[in-house]
């Protein structure tokens, strides 16, 4: 019986609803909270779309954001391992690159898109 009520006045507790020995309805024992808008941050323009995923091995990245630049996509397994690196140059609007990943064993990889001191990594699951 102690541990019954141990255990329910812990939960009570946890859900705030427990002040000073007595037990409040959830109104009033909820403080009054404001919430204020975070300003937003810049979000850059630069994506990385991994498809089709789960993939039986011929993959599509569609890389958008570094026209004109130099990027640079790997491949990596679970642990890290790179598996597949390739640098790409002079890169437009949107463009496209399709790989033959199909020699690689089934499981979880992750695609990498290296440019300008930033990455971007997206999951990928081979069958």
């Amino acid at each position: 019986m102690k541990k019954k009520i141990l255990f329910f006045g812990m939960l009570l507790a946890s859900l705030g609803l427990l002040r000073g020995g007595l037990v409040l309805p959830a109104e009033a024992a909820a403080p009054a909270v404001h919430h204020q808008a975070a300003p937003k941050a810049v979000v850059e323009e630069r994506t990385l779309v991994v498809y089709p995923n789960p993939s039986t091995g011929i993959v599509h990245l569609t890389i958008s954001g570094l026209e004109g630049r130099r990027a640079e996509v790997s491949v990596l397994n679970v642990i890290g391992t790179v598996m597949y690196r390739e640098t790409l140059s002079e890169l437009n609007e949107h463009s496209t690159k399709t790989l033959d990943l199909s020699k690689f064993a089934n499981g979880l990889y992750y695609v990498k898109l290296e440019a300008n001191n930033s990455s971007q990594l997206c999951k990928l699951i081979i069958r």
